[in-house]
């Protein structure tokens, strides 16, 4: 009996469920809901069905409810799943086999886009706040975690430092930063932290999409900073940097908000406190 047990784990393979409400009946006679993201165990491949484990049952499924992950194709179907849900705004679903693709896909030619989109995924879901179960709850607590350390963010950097995400990975991160220490409450020292951020991205990232977006949050937190303080070099600064971006990109929306401040500016508007 031992034997035969050993023998059908290592022949197993894992399934992800794509779709939600999937019933599952059981050899223990309850009925199960499936949804996206359950993991199963698949036992055995036959005419279009499949013999799966799950909560310690055995039972039948479909197999276009689920990706057997040892599959030839599985990587790249879970992939599509993962993105076709978010690009649909289900970011429950997509985060949930985001996680799941990394785990299982960790060599994937994918993960840095994965990664880029699975904190995209955490970022959704933190400013919705939408569970009302224990389990919801839980899990919701551990994507605010996850959110407000940038945890897959950092680990897209780390990995993939020349990838075309870890631009926008750390553009990000940066922002996570400032939303977790607002309100600012007039912290010179806190606003400094974050503009050396924006200084050290824009210097990192000078050819990507996101430097443009940088150096508008440069000329921003320099406009911040000399509100606070009327430290003259702060508004030099953002002056300079302003009319740098219309310069380096004119007729864009970037330049059109480096406008806006170069014309407050001399106005002597304020917009750090109203």
């Amino acid at each position: 009996m031992i034997t035969t047990l050993v023998l059908l784990s290592l022949s197993a393979s894992p399934g992800v469920i794509i779709v939600d409400n999937v019933l599952f009946y059981g050899n223990d006679h309850s009925m199960r809901v499936l949804n996206t993201g359950d993991l199963v165990l698949i036992l055995e491949h036959a005419n279009g069905r499949l013999e799966v484990e799950y909560d310690s049952a055995t039972g039948e499924l479909d197999r276009n409810v689920l990706i057997d992950l040892n599959d030839e194709i599985a990587e790249d179907e879970q992939f599509v799943f993962s993105r076709g849900y978010f690009d649909e705004g289900e970011f429950e679903k997509a985060a949930r086999l985001l996680e799941i693709f990394v785990k299982y896909f960790d060599d994937s030619n994918y993960l840095s886009e994965a990664l880029y989109y699975l904190g995209q995924s955490y970022e959704s879901l933190a400013n919705k706040n939408g569970y009302d179960s224990l389990p919801g709850i839980s899990r919701n607590t551990r994507i605010n975690q996850s959110y407000y350390t940038g945890y897959a963010y950092r680990i897209l950097i780390n990995r993939f430092p020349k990838s075309p995400f870890a631009a926008k990975a750390q553009y990000r991160l940066i922002n996570i930063f400032r939303i977790s220490n607002l309100p600012w409450e007039d912290s010179v020292e806190l606003i400094e932290q974050e503009l050396a951020m924006w200084e050290e991205f824009c210097e990192e990232y000078q050819n990507t999409d996101e430097y443009v977006s940088g150096l508008s949050e440069m000329g921003y937190l320099n406009r911040v900073l000399f509100e606070i303080s009327d430290d003259i070099y702060h508004k030099q600064k953002a002056v300079s940097i302003f009319k740098d971006i219309t310069l380096q990109f004119p007729n864009t929306v970037h330049a059109a908000y480096a406008n806006v401040h170069l014309y407050e500016l001399n106005s002597n508007e304020k917009i750090y406190k109203y």
